[in-house]
């Protein structure tokens, strides 16, 4: 996404540096600014669980996974509908330029939209195993993915923005699978799972270095949700590969 903040132009920032200045020579703490990024972003995610663990509390895994099971093709165009859909419909709900209650909006409205994608996959990998086992795995190896990626970013400052026209047309490419795999009925294996598990380290490549050299105060909440769509993506591709080895 493009960064951008009504009142100030930010230039790039120094990686190494924790106050900078902005276009007009106002110093701006980096720091606190980074942190706040992360700060919702971890909020995203604990509302993502949280609401998780609240509909399989309430309807419980055999309930959730009766009804996948007897509705597999309307439950398909639904999951379809959510990931092709959800992001565009989120955005124009708030528009191009939406208030700070709109963007808070938005983030919300991701964790509800990524609770209901996930909600299939959870409960065939707890009933794979019996218990939360292979969720926890897979938590464990995108935390670890994931720290490891934004470390070398922050570590070695690189901007990454370069991805982002090879990102554009990896995404392009995975949606028409994506969409060909559900009108054709056919699996898109364990190698189209290691391939977007590349591509959303790609994107937490991408996403991380935007917030160290292009974003600024007021993109806060907007940076959160890119890196929490890709931390996500990341998370559903890692899980899909557990859930295909421990079958085997």
């Amino acid at each position: 996404m493009e960064y951008r903040n009504s009142s100030e132009s930010y230039q790039v920032y120094d990686a190494n540096a924790r106050v900078v200045s902005n276009a007009r020579g106002v110093a701006v703490d980096q720091g606190a600014f980074i942190k706040s990024v992360y700060l919702h972003l971890t909020g995203a995610v604990a509302a993502f669980a949280a609401l998780e663990a609240a509909i399989f509390a309430f309807v419980g895994v055999a309930s959730i996974a009766s009804f996948i099971q007897e509705n597999a093709r309307l439950t398909s165009l639904i999951l379809l509908g959510l990931c092709l859909g959800g992001p565009f419909l989120g955005r124009a709900i708030i528009g191009s330029n939406p208030s700070k209650a709109g963007q808070y909006f938005l983030l919300a409205f991701y964790a509800v939209l990524y609770a209901a994608i996930f909600l299939p996959i959870l409960t065939f990998a707890i009933l794979l195993t019996g218990d939360a086992s292979l969720i926890w795995q897979a938590v464990g190896l995108t935390v670890a993915l994931f720290v490891a990626l934004s470390a070398a970013v922050f570590m070695t400052g690189k901007d990454f923005s370069f991805l982002r026209t090879g990102l554009a047309f990896v995404g392009l490419a995975a949606i028409i699978l994506i969409v060909a795999s559900f009108i054709f009925n056919f699996y898109l294996g364990t190698w189209f799972s290691v391939a977007m598990i590349l591509f959303a380290c790609g994107y937490i490549l991408y996403d991380t270095s935007n917030i160290i050299h292009h974003a600024g105060p007021g993109d806060e909440v907007f940076a959160a949700i890119e890196l929490f769509a890709s931390l996500m993506t990341l998370f559903y591709y890692v899980l899909r590969i557990l859930m295909a080895f421990n079958r085997r």
